[in-house]
């Protein structure tokens, strides 16, 4: 059995082993963006900018590194694993369409070098070529991570670094969506597009290492060791030191009292973030800002430097959710440069440095086998962004005992007070310039789920008061106000027999439809039918999955600032984006064909994702999943 930790393994969540998702109905789920309980608006080809439907705010403040609308491509610490597994542990998978050559390969890779030292390793590339004029992606990323633990447990490190390189190409849309709609032109890569010659290429790394050190050594006992011909009867004073046969050894046992452990961590991350344009297209800009010169190769080069210091109670216990009391206090010490450079002139249009403190601390409480209740803070204290803060509280609630119940009931809080980023605040590029002096905003919301066997269902209400959002000219603008966004959600995961039903559903009202738009319901439901063959050797599973949301004015696109903007002229939606496979299982390989988006072959043309950017046409892909143990 292989299972696996989030990267940092000493975090407020006590981060509890997870078991890997090794399911066939699983299996074809290559695309990142087909994964999760949401839908994406993206650009017409994998591996492109993307912005979700549902609403989710950033759950962290102070100084942000995200690069949000390819935060689904890009693996940074948060998302690195590492392998916990005694034999070696390897997985491949490699997917391919038919016809334009489009390829994808992810390989994991873990094992147990000696006792207490794991090395885990991931690679991934994503290449597709063109499927409209001007919108190639190459885009790979590699992350590798070590941990080490003393044979007592004392002391454990844990190391890591990643890089991330995304390539695509821009092209700003099709020019007129009724060549695509009416089907004036049977080749997708003759319909004119927005923009030729436009690509934006990022890259994000980073490096950094996590230790801790419990202040007390392991409680010893001496134990006697009895060897099998010896026993009492015969033996009547067992316990002395003149009978040889009988020897004592050490055992550990945990400590009924701890001073807890300390724990310290170093983190840097840069990216790089380049927009390249050979000559510029006057028209497609021509409603945004005022551009300087023809030729683009605007660049941001934005780097952190994170140094973290923290006690926290935990000392020898198990990471799970028995701990009956957890807190833990620490401090922060982050400084961050964001450079501009333009490299056709060769000069330095902007060079920040800025610094900040914060302090953080928070509880865990677990209350009968049942209950659970937490706490989290984490306020700025010093340097940029001062004054903002993040409370969050959960409230988890068992229906009978973990182990025994009628189900789990889930209420979270957030607030959150969340200045300006660097980007809102002050840009300069040969596109787009601005100063903003924004006022921070705050954030509340509330979230009660309730989770029984095969289904949850919730509610959710977030509150914004001074919203900073990108308006119709894609520049940062703040509502002077409050908005807030209602949303009624359920999924279920379900198996009747041989069939299997996933699928989620959400509804969304937004309070304020002039500064935010979502759709008012989105779904995927995905079904399967798994059938033994061969005296049961392997499994044959069809499926069908379905995605499907009302129409709504999506964000747009806007290349130059690898941003989405609001739009009130074009609606997008009502069309049900339909996929069939079929996978085979032999052993530990699953084997699957696919064909995407079929429902294009009812002549329906309105398939657009995105405004001005249709899905992909119909295509077949064909897969393998290999799990492997040496």
């Amino acid at each position: 059995m292989v299972v696996f930790h989030p990267t940092n393994f000493d975090s407020i969540t006590l981060n509890t082993p997870h078991h890997f998702d090794t399911a066939t109905f699983h299996a074809n789920n290559f695309d990142q963006l087909g994964r999760g309980q949401t839908l994406y608006s993206t650009l017409s080809n994998i591996g492109l900018a993307h912005h979700s439907m549902r609403y989710f705010s950033s759950p962290t403040i102070g100084f942000n590194m995200e690069i949000p609308s390819f935060a689904q491509y890009i693996k940074t610490e948060k998302d690195l694993r590492t392998y916990l597994s005694l034999l070696p542990y390897s997985e491949i998978r490699y997917v391919m369409s038919f016809g334009n050559k489009e390829q994808h390969l992810n390989f994991k890779f873990g094992r147990q070098f000696d006792r207490g030292l794991f090395l885990s390793f991931e690679y991934n590339i994503n290449y597709s070529p063109a499927t409209f004029n001007e919108n190639k992606s190459d885009n790979n990323y590699f992350w590798v991570n070590l941990l080490y633990s003393t044979k007592n447990q004392r002391y454990r490190a844990h190391a890591y670094w990643f890089r991330n390189k995304i390539e695509v190409q821009e092209n700003g849309g099709i020019s007129d969506d009724n060549v695509y709609i009416e089907h004036l032109e049977s080749d997708n890569l003759a319909i004119l597009t927005n923009l030729t010659g436009a690509s934006n290429y990022i890259k994000a790394s980073g490096a950094g290492f996590q230790h801790y050190f419990n202040l007390l050594p392991q409680h010893k006992t001496t134990q006697v060791s009895i060897p099998d011909t010896l026993t009492l009867d015969t033996i009547p004073g067992l316990i002395t030191d003149s009978i040889p046969t009988v020897r004592s050894v050490d055992s550990v046992t945990t400590r009924k009292f701890t001073l807890g452990r300390i724990n310290h961590s170093f983190a840097y991350q840069r990216n790089q973030l380049f927009y390249n344009e050979t000559s510029a297209s006057l028209p497609f800009y021509a409603p945004f800002d005022t551009i300087l010169n023809a030729k683009t190769t605007d660049t941001t080069i934005v780097q952190i430097f994170r140094n973290s210091l923290s006690w926290n109670s935990l000392g020898y216990q198990n990471y799970s959710n028995d701990v009956p009391l957890y807190v833990y206090a620490g401090i922060d010490y982050d400084f961050f440069k964001v450079k501009r450079y333009d490299y056709l002139d060769e000069k330095v249009i902007t060079d920040q440095n800025h610094s900040q403190v914060s302090l953080n601390g928070g509880i865990i409480i677990n209350l009968f086998k049942s209950t659970t209740i937490t706490g989290q803070a984490r306020l700025i204290t010093l340097g940029y962004q001062i004054g903002d803060f993040s409370i969050k509280g959960q409230w988890r609630q068992y229906f009978g005992t973990r182990e025994r119940n009628f189900g789990k009931l889930t209420v979270d809080f957030n607030m959150k007070r969340q200045s300006p980023t660097w980007f809102e605040s002050s840009y300069q590029s040969n596109h787009f310039r601005w100063d903003n002096d924004f006022h921070p905003a705050t954030y509340l919301s509330f979230n009660a789920n309730y989770h029984y066997k095969f289904f949850n269902a919730g509610v959710r209400h977030t509150t914004i008061n001074d919203l900073i959002y990108f308006n119709q000219e894609a520049r940062p603008e703040q509502y002077d106000g409050l908005a807030s966004i209602n949303e009624l959600y359920g999924n279920v995961y379900l198996t009747l027999w041989r069939f299997n039903i996933e699928g989620f559903v959400t509804l969304q009202k937004v309070s304020n439809e002039d500064i935010i738009h979502l759709p008012l319901f989105l779904g995927r439901l995905k079904v399967s039918y798994s059938q033994p063959i061969f005296r049961r050797a392997a499994v044959v599973q069809p499926s069908l999955t379905v995605n499907y949301f009302t129409k709504y004015h999506a964000d747009a696109y806007m290349p130059a600032l690898r941003t989405f903007y609001l739009q009130d002229e074009v609606l997008i939606g009502n069309y049900p984006f339909i996929d069939l496979a079929l996978t085979i299982n032999v052993k530990k390989a699953d084997i699957f064909l696919q064909y995407s988006n079929m429902f294009l072959l009812t002549g329906n043309r309105n398939s657009f994702i995105a405004p001005h950017y249709p899905m992909r046409n119909s295509k077949f892909f064909l897969g393998v999943n290999w799990r492997l143990f040496n």
